[in-house]
């Protein structure tokens, strides 16, 4: 077989093809019929894609860039209280892998992360009931370093303060969806009902959380930081009754996207206490 004449009118064919969508250069070669180190040779000048677009063409990798919708800012709170970055530090060339972990009955949230994101990558089972999606991105890692989103982030999260204050709501309930209870129930031996919106995480997170709260929504009553010395964890608890549907109203109000479950128990907590009335129920507001 005659060796193919490489023409400059050939070279830039080639180049206009491999800049045209992510693709390695194998993928050039193939489609030319020309080796590797040609295509490696005539394509030296252009900027290489990173391996995640070329396996992932659509994947949004700016999309915390800059965090200005409900939906970057519920995901920032998702991940910063139940995300994962990992990046290997062994030499290893993979990309920083992203990734968010649920319980199956949630994988609506991770489908929304999906969508959001425009990954083709799916939805894991891990087999012991719960969801896991990943993707691999230095750039979107990178962005995640402003919000304290970074690798063993465990014991030093902390509540950004670069998130303009109308998505405020979305991001803490995204930490409330990852690390957060709400409690609302009878206990039938002594018949009083329980109820309390709580979070757990680093210390700062919640010394921040609870702060930020007291300030903007003017609670009655700042949460108290709890340090167990049985736990890893700090807790932070929202009990005062007026304290609760003032912060359940705020973080739900115009809300899209949440844990349907948390959401229903927060209705029903709503529901028990319709005709609530402190100077007729002092004794509830504790």
């Amino acid at each position: 077989m005659p060796r193919k004449i490489i023409t400059d009118e050939l070279k830039q064919e080639i180049i206009n093809y491999y800049l045209s969508k992510p693709m390695t250069l194998s993928d050039v070669g193939h489609h030319f019929d020309l080796s590797n180190p040609t295509i490696g040779k005539i394509l030296k000048d252009c900027p290489k894609y990173a391996k995640a677009k070329i396996f992932n063409p659509e994947l949004n990798e700016s999309y915390f860039n800059v965090i200005d919708t409900e939906a970057k800012a519920y995901f920032i709170g998702l991940l910063i209280s139940d995300g994962n970055v990992f990046k290997e530090n062994n030499g290893s060339n993979r990309q920083a892998s992203i990734s968010i972990t649920l319980d199956l009955n949630d994988d609506y949230i991770l489908t929304a992360f999906k969508n959001e994101l425009q990954t083709n990558t799916q939805i894991s089972n891990d087999g012991r009931g719960c969801g896991t999606i990943a993707v691999r991105s230095d750039k979107m890692a990178e962005d995640l370093i402003q919000y304290g989103i970074v690798p063993r982030k465990s014991f030093i999260t902390f509540l950004p303060k670069n998130i303009q204050n109308d998505l405020m709501p979305h991001l803490i309930r995204g930490i409330f969806d990852g690390d957060g209870s709400i409690q609302a129930k009878l206990n039938p031996s002594t018949n009083k009902y329980l109820h309390a919106f709580s979070f757990c995480g680093s210390h700062q997170l919640m010394e921040d959380i609870a702060n930020y709260c007291y300030t903007t929504l003017k609670l009655s009553q700042l949460p108290k930081v709890y340090d167990y010395k049985d736990r890893t964890l700090s807790e932070i608890k929202i009990q005062n009754i007026a304290d609760m549907i003032i912060f359940g109203e705020w973080i739900y109000n115009k809300a899209t996207i949440y844990l349907s479950r948390k959401y229903n128990t927060y209705l029903q907590f709503k529901e028990h206490y319709k005709n609530f009335n402190k100077q007729d129920n002092p004794e509830l507001t504790n």
